[in-house]
């Protein structure tokens, strides 16, 4: 599915060119493998100390559907909440 999905990755937040401080778990283990895949996006912005994820809708060619994503705040396979960190660089 990742290959059909039409997105410019030339962000941190969309190509993944990012370590975590924190790598995001939860109890079946798709949520890290799904940002890394590409299928799960992570935000620049942050709530209460995390950095948000979230999904692109897409239409069935693999065009975005909208410009924005859809904030998740749990696993969308197993209901755990999403609790990850980027790694900034030090200023």
């Amino acid at each position: 599915m990742r290959d059909k999905i039409h997105i410019e990755q030339n962000h941190d937040h969309i190509g993944g060119n990012f370590k975590w401080e924190i790598e995001p778990t939860c109890k079946c283990g798709k949520i890290k493998d799904a940002t890394e895949e590409k299928f799960v996006f992570v935000s620049n912005f942050t709530n209460r100390g995390f950095n948000q994820f979230y999904m692109m809708p897409v239409t069935a060619d693999g065009y975005l559907f909208r410009d924005d994503g859809v904030q998740i705040s749990h696993c969308p396979w197993c209901g755990d909440e999403i609790k990850g960190k980027k790694k900034y660089p030090s200023k």
